[in-house]
């Protein structure tokens, strides 16, 4: 698969290909201030000149950095369980990494207009007292650096946003056992969040153009396309399942589940009520439970979920899910308060008989089984590390 033109610029010319990956945008900032501040010394520009040109060089770098990041691992992304999906994320590779070089062409047709606009009004020339000609081919080279990495941002994150698009869509349509893989989802969400940064970046721009007002406005509009991309990938995304619909089936009529634990002596395991929001189960523990003092020891447990046919052994079902058991008090609740209030949903449209006759038994319940969230009831989110399904005699472990 092909690599961008800054992946190989960095990987076969000296001093970057010399560097590992961690340190070279560290290199490249450093070199590019110091050419930038020698040469404003030896052309005496005005301090304002200097700054800004630092800022730019600060964009180049922070673009560089999330490029750097975004390529390999959309690159690592596996094989998807399910075949239309497969074909969405190969050729969303594909068009990324294309021997056509698109985001080098994306860059060059923003770097036109850019030239003209420049050239033909001078404002900037002007202000910052680009006279000397070394001092306009440094500029210049400057604004290649910067007007590239916008020409990948805007091909990057167009794309992921048609990406996510369809492998949601897609999505509606699986059968049985189709499924994209966990951490590619994760990944994929990951790298839209990259985008936002990205966008954000593009704003220390504006006091760089902010002289020419049609060019500071082209960077409002910049970040706003980048941010909208960005933010509406990561919608969509997340609304993509990562299991096959059989095991959502089962998740979604499944009332109850067991939570398994080392326990301190012996194993603990207790039934608990389940909520799968999609991408992970959760559960509502007491504060005083022997579960959630077991989690703070050592968050490591499984969750088994199932559903029995006492007239047909082979129409029976179960989901084992093992991983991280994340508990929401009341502080990490409000950092992740639509999560939450996404799960409070949930629980009352799954058990709204249940949590009806809990209220009108209220006060005869004992103090630990009071619904109170985060003052007696605690929601705990167990992220998955290993998910393996049986149905009938049948074991199938499911690829994360």
């Amino acid at each position: 698969m092909e690599k961008w033109v800054y992946e190989l610029i960095i990987e076969k010319i000296p001093p970057f290909s010399l560097i590992s990956d961690r340190n070279v945008v560290l290199v490249q900032l450093l070199l590019m201030l110091a050419a930038g501040i020698l040469i404003a010394i030896l052309a005496k520009l005005p301090l304002v000149s200097l700054l800004m040109g630092s800022l730019a060089i600060l964009v180049v770098v922070v673009w560089s950095r999330l490029t750097l990041i975004v390529a390999p691992s959309i690159r690592s992304f596996r094989p998807s369980m399910s075949e239309a999906e497969n074909i969405v994320i190969e050729g969303y590779k594909q068009l990324l990494f294309s021997k056509r070089r698109p985001e080098l062409f994306t860059g060059i047709l923003i770097f036109i207009p850019f030239l003209y606009r420049i050239f033909t009004n001078k404002t900037l020339f002007q202000f910052y007292h680009l006279e000397n000609w070394v001092v306009i081919l440094f500029a210049l080279i400057l604004a290649w650096d910067v007007v590239y990495r916008a020409g990948i941002g805007i091909w990057v994150f167009s794309l992921s946003l048609f990406r996510s698009y369809r492998l949601f869509k897609l999505s509606k349509r699986r059968k049985e056992l189709e499924h994209v893989l966990l951490y590619d989802l994760k990944a994929m969400e990951s790298i839209d969040r990259r985008g936002i940064a990205y966008a954000f970046t593009s704003l220390m721009l504006y006091p760089v153009l902010s002289p020419d007002k049609l060019l500071a406005s082209a960077v409002l509009a910049y970040f706003l396309v980048i941010f909208l991309l960005s933010s509406a990938s990561v919608w969509l995304i997340r609304m993509v399942p990562w299991l096959p619909p059989d095991i959502m089936k089962l998740l979604e009529e499944a009332k109850f589940a067991y939570v398994g634990h080392n326990g301190d002596y012996y194993p603990h395991v207790t039934p608990v009520v389940q909520v799968f929001d999609g991408r992970s189960i959760y559960f509502f523990t007491s504060r005083k439970s022997k579960k959630l003092r077991l989690i703070e020891k050592d968050n490591t447990i499984t969750v088994v979920v199932d559903v029995r046919d006492s007239r047909d052994f082979f129409n029976n079902r179960a989901v084992m899910i093992s991983g991280k058991a994340k508990p929401y008090y009341l502080w990490r609740a409000l950092l992740s308060l639509p999560k939450i209030l996404k799960l409070f949903y949930l629980t009352r449209r799954k058990y709204s008989v249940y949590l009806s006759r809990y209220r009108e038994n209220y006060s005869e319940l004992p103090e630990a089984w009071k619904l109170t969230p985060f003052l007696t009831r605690i929601p705990i989110e167990v992220e998955p590390e290993r998910v393996i399904y049986w149905r009938g005699a049948r074991k199938i472990r499911i690829g994360l």
